[in-house]
């Protein structure tokens, strides 16, 4: 909490003599423009969970995302909105190739960050007042998911379900060739504090959830026993008010609960499209 204060009390500090952002003559204003892209990717995944088992389990990766980013009216309307959804499957086998493992999940997120200086992140071909623009802030992050192994046994599947408080950073470069806006993209985040499930050790789900023996099963995660980190790249190639979107998606997911270790490691190339609209 106390990151999470510090970090909002600097923001205020800068918005003291923040000015609204640049909006063309005649055009709608910057609140109003809004940033929808959908991107679908494939790549791989390494995936460990000793909770299934000891060993790295590896395969291809399919991820789809939906991001809608805004500007709004908070401090001089220099602060921006995003929600973003990340739906992920992974199918991996052993190095052995004897048994299948299926992951999958949902991350919804929904996020607010401060635009430094005369910089748009939204749409900085049109509305920032130089080639980068840099915007920071806080996200709310939930995650529900699961792997499950085809074998027999007690316990194949693991549930993985948590709720985050995030650090997050935005970074766009407007790339100008001839009278075409190539627009880089670059988002980084940090998970800094919340909740998790986990099972403990050598606890099945049926005590869990049939006999409700409760055994500190939802614990607080930080970077300590959570490191986790996501890096987001793309670029848009224009044509009138769309975009094609190329990207590259990499998630790093770990946590060591109950002396139970697991991590995910994706990384993903992504296509799709962007639009910029108008609310009314």
């Amino acid at each position: 909490m106390a990151t999470a204060a510090m970090l909002m009390l600097s923001l205020s500090v800068w918005a003291q003599d923040a000015t609204p952002l640049p909006s063309p003559t005649g055009a709608f204003p910057a609140n109003k423009e809004v940033l929808h892209s959908s991107m679908f990717g494939i790549g791989w995944s390494n995936i460990l969970d000793t909770y299934l088992a000891p060993y790295n389990y590896t395969g291809s990766d399919f991820r789809f995302q939906r991001e809608t980013t805004r500007m709004t009216n908070l401090w001089h309307a220099h602060v921006c909105n995003q929600r973003l959804i990340d739906v992920n499957f992974a199918t991996t086998d052993n190095r052995a190739g004897n048994h299948d493992e299926y992951a999958g999940g949902i991350r919804y997120s929904q996020g607010w960050f401060y635009n430094f200086g005369r910089g748009n992140v939204v749409n900085p071909a049109e509305r920032a007042a130089s080639p980068l623009s840099l915007a920071a802030g806080l996200a709310a992050t939930g995650y529900l998911g699961g792997i499950y192994m085809v074998r027999s046994g007690n316990n194949p599947a693991q549930l993985k379900s948590s709720l985050m408080v995030e650090a997050s950073a935005l970074a766009t470069f407007d790339m100008k060739i001839g009278r075409r806006h190539y627009v880089w993209r670059y988002q980084f985040s940090l998970p800094l504090m919340g909740i998790a499930f986990s099972p403990n050790y050598g606890q099945s789900y049926y005590e869990i959830f049939s006999l409700q023996n409760d055994d500190r099963n939802i614990l607080f995660a930080y970077p300590g026993n959570m490191p986790s980190m996501r890096h987001r790249l793309t670029v848009e190639i224009p044509f009138r008010r769309a975009a094609l979107r190329l990207g590259y998606v990499a998630q790093m997911n770990q946590s060591t609960f109950h002396h139970l270790k697991y991590h995910q490691y994706s990384h993903d190339i992504m296509v799709g499209f962007s639009k910029y609209l108008y609310r009314k």
